[in-house]
């Protein structure tokens, strides 16, 4: 997982860099809401100069995920 990403959504989330892991599931952690859903996912668009789709930005539940479409998103524009 991207160092970078990680501190990214413990900064949203407001937890420790740590507590962020594949697994992080954002149904199931107390404030992966839908506010800081969107506050996550924009957050991540502007450190990383990437544009989500609406709707990628729906289907993401983990942080996998989300590590998973950032390296998408970054292999193709290298």
């Amino acid at each position: 997982m991207h160092l970078k990403l990680a501190e990214v959504m413990a900064d949203i989330l407001d937890v420790k860099v740590e507590e962020i892991t594949r697994d992080t599931v954002r149904d199931g952690h107390p404030t992966w809401d839908s506010f800081n859903h969107l506050r996550l996912v924009t957050a991540i668009e502007e450190e990383f100069g990437v544009q989500f789709t609406m709707d990628e930005i729906e289907s993401i539940e983990t942080a996998g995920q989300l590590d998973d479409m950032l390296d998408g998103y970054l292999a193709s524009a290298a």
